[in-house]
């Protein structure tokens, strides 16, 4: 007998999910819901990947007006680390589900992805927290799950989809593609930070709950201080703190929203943070997002000279797997911080 909750589905298996998620492209991936039409592989595009992107940006605002400002600092947003410039993105809510696998935790799977444990849910909230809940909640929130930085599936991605200039680009979405994207972002003019925070849980029951993406941004600004005459903008010491107090927001929150979806539990959470400082005459964007797509047909691995199925990379690893399809390319990844929090800006006070 079922638990009370969804209805159980027969999920199609990942091989199924990923033999149907590669576009008509041969070097460029495309936003999921695309027509298809042909490819090598005879995938229908039923299936899609699910990719995971953190990043900021500045950008200097001589001669820009608000909405010019905007634009300029987002389209940088979208071209730093993994390139997903020149995309018509199109917003979606927040969920991997039965029809769809997560590159680098199921295909070419990160092979550090639980090296940097960060805590468990259940330590992050207050015995005053707990006393509001009920019997069940306070059951649920004490079980909890294991959480980890996000780092490693944010440089799959930017291994997946390369850099935007031309020695490091790889297979991102075709400029001009209408790529289906759950999306939020930050923008401030400064003397400010802008900060954003991504995370992914991880559905105990495949068959019966989609993964949770959580996406939170905001920005840091000048406050007034005693101290100081006039308004303080926050150190980078004192940003680091308060971006890990908004990760650990993003984690509790994924806590209760299981209880919102009839009882979803989650089986671990990948969170990370960033945040970026603009000065006097910048402008700093924070961008989170997950960027839904088809593969390019090209992404899909030959070896000694034969082509491999594209479920063949649900086996290997994110090394095995760059190996085989950029052997002779050296990327190196976007610093992606500390513990999974990462903050650009003045130097920290000593």
């Amino acid at each position: 007998m079922d638990e009370p909750g969804q209805p159980r589905q027969p999920r199609p298996r990942l091989a199924d999910v990923v033999a149907n998620a590669v576009g008509p492209q041969p070097k460029h991936a495309m936003g999921y819901l695309n027509p298809v039409g042909e490819n090598r592989f005879g995938s229908d595009g039923s299936g899609y990947i699910a990719t995971m992107k953190l990043s900021t940006a500045t950008v200097d605002v001589a001669e820009l007006d608000e909405g010019t400002e905007d634009i300029l600092s987002y389209d940088r947003c979208e071209t730093a680390d993994a390139n997903i410039g020149q995309i018509n993105m199109i917003t979606a809510s927040s969920f991997c589900g039965l029809n769809g696998a997560l590159w680098g935790y199921h295909l070419a799977q990160a092979e550090d992805l639980r090296a940097a444990p960060l805590a468990h849910s259940a330590d992050l909230f207050t015995a005053e927290e707990l006393a509001g809940f009920s019997d069940e909640e306070q059951r649920r929130v004490k079980a909890g799950f294991p959480v980890y930085d996000a780092s490693p599936l944010l440089e799959a991605t930017e291994r997946l989809f390369g850099r935007v200039d031309k020695r490091h680009r790889r297979h991102p979405p075709l400029p001009g593609a209408h790529v289906v994207c759950a999306n939020k972002n930050s923008t401030v003019r400064g003397p400010a930070y802008a900060w954003g925070v991504l995370a992914i849980a991880i559905a105990k029951d495949p068959e019966r709950d989609s993964n949770l993406f959580i996406k939170d941004c905001g920005k840091f600004t000048a406050y007034a201080s005693a101290a100081h005459p006039g308004e303080v903008v926050p150190t980078a010491d004192q940003v680091e703190l308060l971006l890990t107090d908004h990760r650990n927001a993003v984690v509790k929150s994924i806590a209760l929203c299981g209880q919102n979806y009839d009882s979803v539990e989650y089986a671990e959470v990948f969170v990370s943070a960033k945040a970026v400082y603009a000065g006097p005459t910048e402008v700093a964007c924070a961008l989170a997002c997950a960027p839904y797509v088809l593969l390019a047909e090209e992404t899909v691995p030959t070896r000694h000279g034969v082509q491999l199925p594209p479920e063949a990379l649900l086996d290997l690893s994110l090394r095995e797997w760059e190996d085989l399809v950029w052997p002779d390319q050296d990327l190196v990844v976007e610093p992606v911080g500390r513990d999974g929090v990462l903050v650009v800006g003045p130097a920290k006070l000593t």
